[in-house]
């Protein structure tokens, strides 16, 4: 009795204990306010039932709208009537099926024999006795045992009646043998047989009833009697067996369920034909009414009223809008209230089913209680949501298959197409930026505008003069460059006296009136930009305009910023965030999933994650499951596996994958190998040595790679290898990895440096600069500075390690690593350091970039060689250049290849004495006379050739000389001028720089030819007899020059003229050379004239002048070899009056004339000349001297008559 108790007491416990709800349809209470409303339609359901002609009954509304409650309650509150229920829910729709689909008649089929199989077995047999359609016949023991009985009293009766002879004992009828006994028992047999005979005859007149004949088989053959019916239905080929039933029953009324799965309305005509054979049946004798449970929209427009006499309709319980309000009802009910609102809200937004949402709650419960309470309760409801909704893929789930599980295992698909993402993003936002920039180069340059602009005004209002030139960087620069160049537009602004050129305006007083005319002047102003800026704009400065133009550059290189760091690939980054922007019906990594937008949504919200195993299976401790059962069993066969094959549950299965598989390759697992890194005890420490000699030995580098891209810290991995691999840089230099460099840097650097390591570090500044937030700018300095690195090219992408770098010298003096640290310092905006305006000058002008300056004053020589190179580097100014040169720490080859070519001058008077003659050389002294004559001076008056350089190159800026006194320019001009050092257009220049001075009888041996006639032509050579014999001697070919000018004195000093025939030639030829000058000259010469024609022609005038002062031999050489032979026959009439007495010497000079003038001396011959005005004075001076006797015209002739005796 106490075990009864006990029981009883445990199960009354398991009843109070019990939260599941019942899924059946419930009752609804008439009486109660909540169901009074929806009771309404059993009642119109009960009405329509009385009424005569209302035989099809519609029951409409959506799934999981009551239309079961409400027919449940029809049943218990309207007794009466007898009811027979027929469901369709068991059948499977083809709509199920979208393989294997069917035809409409086959399905109807199908339907109609459902239908009549829950006919005809709802009753049973006997009720249904005379039904063709055989089934299974149960007999119970007791009427097995009854009928055994009966047979065997059968059998005893007839052996009493009939009393067989071979059944006879003679005992037992000698025992029996009474008179009134024998004859109560034939009356007892007799009647028992008759009443069993009788009812043998009733039942199998029933069997023979039902009963067909198909065929007649004959000896040799059989007749088919049977009709084909292959196209009939079941309705039609059973309709007996239908009114049959409906005979022999009492139901009246026929409800219809789920007979909308199949979206047939075929099957209601049928049916509906069916009510109406029923209703019009004489042997069913009663009213039939069919009640129909579909949804709404199984009909289309007029059909609803085609098939129905009457149609109610039910208005859901719950739907997607309020159900979420029933979930958390139904959870309150069961005292689950920690669950979150919005969740509940999300989840049931998909729930319209109340039957369905009782169920989601009692599985809720069960797994609630038995799965671990510290289970996210949200994820554990989504899931359980899913499996209603979703039951084979969350069935598939366990093995490692279907949609869900897919979906989750897209993530290294995902993260790539993040990246790829993130990748379009930034080139999109850098795109933006670089429209940006090159918007508010524009803008800033307008903004540079206004302020010189203010400066402008300012001058204007002080000046009343309008500058358009400034001095900047020892250049007068237009407004519009200074602007242009940020750079310019500082240098200008830093100073606080300039220099500017300006048109200034004259006035001058005319007849009309007064006139204004402008020219260009230039001026000096000392003006502070802080006035300009209050003037320009009082309440901001302009760096924090300019600052303000820039805050949307800055905001896009956040932005890109930001990105660069999202573009990780761990696999633990939550697919939740990865799904976020991902439209999973169309996406490609889904379109062939068919992912249901309630796994979108649950995915999407995190509802349902990576930890999905936790809610659909117990945990143990120790257990795994089949997913990761089947991995560490391809480990155990040595099958490889990508290396980011997905492990649910990785410490458990850790623990169970045998040491042996730690020594293969398959075991590279992320997962697996990320675990051992993050619990690093005893046991795992050698396995993460054995998974590291197996990376070592495979050389599986790309497995590194995958790794490292995929955890958050893989440094455990990457240090055991740099503890065990020899050469482990030079294996990462081979693969060319990023993200392999990358994690040197980050794990292996500080411990496992190696000069090949630090060499390519050297090179690869901007590497590390880009990954200063992941590599850590403290692990950093501490590899600069263990290091000692020196980067050959560096970069602002950092600003705190350029700063470092910088500060710390750890880079090469190269223009653009000191172009992009001072650009930095100044806080400028360059889109290309190439051939930036940096000198020393503008490096030490800014205070902020002090320790690039100090840098490159420690290094100053290889600095001047190697980082200045651009045009700038010739601007520097008065101070650097004489700290150049006089710098004893710069090598002579570096001062001389920085300063040569600068524009600014020094004076030699700040020139260390020592160095005057390679600021000579290379062109950095003011070109003045002065300068000139003190380094002059320094060289012992000695012009030395890199002085005539420097004048040679500044010959047209030396135009003023009046600084030296006349010793100086004497000495100068000896210098400068009594030399052919100079070219001949310095020389010109020079002698008019040095006009006015002239050389006493100075050595001019060292004056060419051509230079000497530049003197001449200049008056610097007085005429002096040094000079004559001088030029005589060692100029001879400039000596017809020397003549030329100083002719007069040299006529009268003509015996210390050579005797040179060219000379003679030159001065005859002199029109100045006339009368005694003429004479003298001839005279001079004429004892070495050797005669020929050209000497004859030029001196024959002279002689003719002054016939009796030269002999006869000259008179006859100058009349033989001269060849005009006018002149000749005029001096020849001279030389017959002076020889008018010796006609032999007569004779001899008109035979000197030639062969036409011969005959006129042989009397033996008729003499003829040419008939012309000097002949005919030439035969009248003979006819007068008595030399012919006549002569007379004839023709063209003129004959001349000889004389007989002279």
């Amino acid at each position: 009795m106490n075990c009864r108790f006990w029981k009883k007491i445990c199960a009354n416990n398991s009843m109070e204990d019990d939260k599941q709800v019942s899924l059946t349809p419930a009752l609804l209470n008439r009486d109660s306010e909540s169901d009074k409303k929806q009771y309404r339609s059993v009642l119109n359901l009960a009405r329509k039932l009385e009424e005569k002609d209302i035989l099809n009954i519609a029951l409409t509304g959506p799934y999981g709208s009551g239309k079961s409650s409400i027919l449940r309650s029809l049943k218990k509150d309207y007794p009466k009537y007898k009811y027979l229920s027929i469901s369709l829910a068991t059948l499977k729709s083809p709509l199920d099926d979208k393989k294997n689909e069917i035809d409409i008649d086959t399905m109807n089929n199908r339907i109609e024999y459902s239908i009549l199989q829950q006919l005809i077995y709802k009753e049973k047999q006997e009720t249904l006795y005379n039904s063709r359609l055989k089934r299974i016949y149960h007999k119970s023991h007791w009427a097995q045992y009854a009928l055994s009985i009966a047979i065997i009293l059968y059998t005893i009766a007839l052996i009493i009646v009939f009393e067989p002879s071979f059944l006879k004992v003679d005992w037992i009828c000698n025992r029996l043998n009474n008179p009134v006994l024998n004859k109560w028992s034939d009356i007892f047999a007799l009647s028992y047989i008759f009443v069993a005979t009788i009812i043998f005859v009733q039942k199998t007149v029933k069997s023979l009833s039902n009963s067909k004949l198909n065929k007649l088989n004959l000896k040799n053959g059989e007749i088919e009697l049977k009709e084909n019916k292959e196209d009939t239905s079941v309705f039609n080929k059973h309709m007996d067996e239908i009114v049959y039933f409906f005979e022999v029953t009492d139901y009246n009324v026929v409800i219809i369920e789920d007979l909308d799965r199949f979206d047939n309305t075929d099957i209601f005509l049928k049916l509906r034909e069916v009510n109406q054979l029923l209703n019009q049946s004489n042997s069913v004798g009663r009213k039939v009414t069919f009640i129909y449970a579909v949804k709404d929209d199984m009909f289309f427009d007029e059909e609803r009223t085609k098939f129905f006499d009457y149609i109610t309709t039910v208005i859901p319980i719950i739907n997607s809008s309020n159900s979420a309000d029933k979930l958390k009802e139904e959870l309150e009910i069961k005292g689950y209230s920690d669950l979150n609102v919005e969740v509940i809200d999300s989840l049931a937004f998909f729930i319209d089913d109340m039957r369905l949402l009782k169920n989601i709650v009692n599985e809720y419960a069960q797994y609630r209680e038995k799965l671990d309470e510290k289970l996210d309760q949200n994820k554990l409801l989504a899931m359980i949501v899913y499996k209603n909704y979703h039951p084979k893929d969350f069935a598939d789930l366990h093995k490692g298959k279907g949609v869900l599980y897919d979906c989750l295992h897209k993530k290294s698909e995902l993260l790539v197409e993040r990246n790829r993402q993130i990748d379009e993003r930034i080139n999109g936002i850098t795109k933006k930026l670089q429209s940006l920039e090159a918007t508010h180069a524009i803008q800033e340059k307008e903004l540079r505008l206004i302020y010189i602009e203010g400066y402008r005004r300012k001058l204007s209002k002080q000046n009343e003069n309008n500058a358009f030139l400034f001095f900047v960087e020892n250049n007068f620069i237009p407004l519009e460059d200074i602007a242009e160049n940020e750079t310019l537009f500082n240098s200008f602004i830093s100073q606080s006296s300039f220099r500017y050129q300006c048109f200034k305006r004259h006035q001058t007083n005319t007849y009309y009136g007064v006139r204004y005319y402008y020219d260009i002047s230039e001026d000096s102003c000392n003006i502070q930009f802080s006035q300009i800026e209050k003037i320009v704009n009082s309440t901001f400065t302009y760096h924090e305009r300019l600052e303000a133009l820039r805050e949307g550059e800055k905001r896009y290189r956040e932005q890109i910023k930001i990105l660069e760091l999202s573009r990780n690939n761990h696999y633990a980054t939550p697919i939740q965030e990865l799904l976020l922007d991902v439209d999973m019906q169309t996406h490609k990594i889904f379109s062939e999933l068919n992912v249901s937008k309630m796994l979108e949504v649950f995915l999407k919200e995190g509802l349902i994650n990576e930890d999905y195993f936790d809610y659909i299976s117990f945990f143990f401790g120790k257990s795994i499951n089949k997913h990761d059962h089947d991995f560490i069993l391809e480990l155990k066969l040595r099958h490889s596996l990508p290396y980011d094959y997905h492990i649910d549950k990785v410490g458990q299965c850790v623990k169970n994958i045998p040491d042996k598989c730690y020594n293969d390759v398959s075991i590279l697992n992320i997962q697996v190998v990320d675990c051992i890194c993050q619990h690093l005890e005893e046991a795992n420490n050698s396995k993460l040595h054995s998974i590291a000699q197996v990376i070592m030995h495979n050389k599986k580098w790309d497995f590194l790679i995958d790794f490292y891209k995929s955890v958050e810290d893989s440094s455990s991995l990457f240090n055991h290898l740099g503890s065990i691999v020899d050469g482990l840089w030079k294996i990462f230099v081979k693969q060319n990895s990023d993200e392999l460099f990358e994690s040197w840097l980050r794990f292996l650097e500080l411990n496992h440096s190696t000069k090949e390591s630090r060499n390519w570090l050297n090179k690869h500044f901007a590497f590390i600069s880009h990954r200063v937030d992941l590599i850590g700018f403290d692990t950093i300095k501490q590899i600069v500075s263990n290091g000692k690195l020196i980067f050959t090219d560096i970069d602002a992408e950092s600003r705190c390690l350029l700063e470092y770098v910088v500060e710390n010298k750890a880079y090469m003096l190269t223009p653009e690593n000191v172009v992009c640290a001072f650009v930095h310092y100044r806080n400028e905006r360059m889109e290309a350091l190439n051939n930036y305006p940096l000198n020393v000058t503008i490096l030490r002008s800014c205070e902020s970039a002090k320790p690039v300056s100090d840098y490159i004053d420690e290094r100053f020589d290889d600095a001047l060689n190697n980082v200045f190179i651009t045009d700038a580097a010739k601007q520097e100014s008065v101070e650097i250049i004489l700290e150049i040169i006089n710098s004893e720490d710069i090598t002579e080859e570096t001062k001389r290849k920085y300063l040569s070519g600068q524009h600014n001058r020094v004076s030699l008077s700040y020139v260390n004495n020592t160095q005057w003659e390679s600021a000579i050389e290379v062109d950095i002294v003011t070109p003045a006379w002065p300068e000139i004559y003190a380094f002059y001076e320094s060289q012992n008056n000695v012009m030395i050739a890199s002085l005539r350089i420097f004048i040679t190159k500044h010959i047209d800026e030396l135009t003023d000389i009046s600084e030296l006194d006349d010793t100086q320019k004497e000495l100068l001009a000896n210098s400068a001028l009594l030399t052919s050092d100079f070219e001949m257009s310095v020389y010109d220049k020079l002698i008019k720089i040095f006009d006015g001075v002239t050389f006493k009888d100075a050595n001019i041996n060292s004056v060419d030819n051509a230079h000497f006639k530049s003197l001449l032509c200049a008056d610097m050579l007085p005429y002096s007899t040094y000079y004559t014999t001088t030029i005589r001697d060692n100029h001879s070919d400039v000596l017809t020059y020397y003549v030329d000018k100083y002719l007069d004195e040299c006529i009268i000093e003509i015996e210390e003229l050579p005797t040179d025939m060219r000379l003679y030639k030159y001065l005859m030829r002199n029109p100045r050379v006339i009368g005694e000058k003429a004479l003298s000259v001839v005279q001079h010469f004429l004892p070495h004239i050797v005669w020929d024609n050209e000497l004859a022609n030029i001196t024959l005038p002279v002689v003719k002048n002054n016939i009796e002062k030269f002999d006869y031999d000259t008179e006859k050489n100058i009349l033989v070899d001269a060849t005009n032979l006018p002149e000749r026959l005029s001096f020849l009439i001279d030389l017959i009056e002076k020889y008018r007495d010796d006609f032999d010497i007569v004779t001899e000079l008109i035979e000197s004339l030639g062969d036409s003038y011969r005959s006129i001396t042989d009397k033996s011959k008729k003499a003829t000349i040419e008939n012309n005005h000097m002949n005919e004075m030439f035969l009248g001076k003979l006819k007068t001297i008595g030399y012919i006797s006549s002569y007379r015209e004839d023709d063209d002739k003129l004959r001349v008559s000889h004389k007989r005796n002279y």
